[in-house]
């Protein structure tokens, strides 16, 4: 007993060195992360209305507030909608175009940089230039349907509400596709050339090597960039604010414009952080499911 108290005593100073060189960071995760967190936690719930003293306590008033808005829940289904639509299209795009890539095509380095230059935009540029693209009167989109004979197609694309978000989620899925592509350019590089020239002395064909090769292989990446698209399209924000505000009529609003709403529009802040609290919880949910199924399967393994 004596002895595993000396060692433990001797751990903890030879801890010491390694404890002080991660206190700053701990110190900037504390005064930037978790004081804001808590702060958050304690104006959820209160009254407030972004000026003076917390004065007005409402306990879990604010989030029944939010559980119990009907525009919130609409809110979650449009962001739902973004996140399936940007994960089934905007991966598969990228794969496809990342495919095309490896196998070679004559200007692969101008087609690999150029097809990447959308993702270094700004969200802001990019919504504004959609939004002129959209635009029924000057936009290039419906005068180019009225040039190929599909003038009836031509409509106020962000004015509709049944084309307001469809609209967002093709001009947000063109912004992100060139991500997904290059991180599966770069993984896709790295397989080792034995998995291949294996299968080509198994007679497959190029399908073949692509279907039980190229693609288990990059299974790994496949599930990273899904969560990287669901955290990442959980905060989008100022693509959907420049392009419509969530309009017409809440058509395209997504979470993180209704909580923008609730706090400058309606000068709520204790509903909105109480919304964008729970909005948290579901992307930590998310994040702990992805884990687990991760562990689960590489137990099976």
């Amino acid at each position: 007993m004596v002895k595993s108290k000396q060692g433990f005593w001797a751990e903890i100073r030879e801890s010491v060195p390694a404890y002080l060189l991660i206190l700053p960071t701990l110190i900037v995760f504390c005064v930037f992360l978790y004081t804001p967190f808590v702060n958050a936690l304690r104006i959820s719930t209160y009254k407030y209305n972004g000026i003076g003293d917390l004065n007005e306590y409402v306990g879990f008033g604010n989030y029944a507030a939010v559980l119990q808005d009907p525009k919130f829940y609409s809110a979650f289904w449009n962001t739902f909608q973004l996140i399936g639509a940007d994960a089934v299209l905007s991966i598969g795009i990228g794969f496809l175009l990342a495919y095309v890539l490896y196998r070679g095509i004559p200007l692969k380095r101008f087609f690999s940089t150029a097809l990447f230059i959308p993702y270094l935009i700004s969200m802001v540029v990019i919504g504004s230039i959609w939004r002129i693209i959209y635009d029924p009167s000057i936009g290039p989109l419906n005068q180019l349907l009225e040039l190929i004979g599909l003038g009836d197609w031509a409509q106020p694309w962000l004015s509709n509400e049944h084309t307001a978000l469809p609209a967002i989620m093709m001009t947000w899925i063109w912004h992100t596709i060139p991500f997904n592509m290059l991180i599966m350019y770069a993984n896709v590089m790295t397989m080792p050339n034995d998995f291949l020239e294996a299968a080509e002395m198994d007679g497959a064909t190029s399908m073949q090597k692509l279907r039980y090769v190229i693609i288990p292989y990059l299974m790994p990446t496949f599930a990273t960039l899904l969560l990287l698209t669901v955290t990442n399209d959980l905060r989008a924000f100022d693509m959907v604010w420049v392009m419509t505000q969530g309009g017409p009529g809440g058509a395209s609003e997504v979470i993180t414009s209704y909580v923008y709403r609730k706090a400058f529009s309606t000068q709520n802040f204790g509903t909105a952080t109480a919304a964008s609290i729970i909005m948290m919880i579901v992307m930590v949910a998310i994040m702990i499911f992805s884990q687990l199924l991760r562990r689960k399967e590489g137990a099976q393994k």
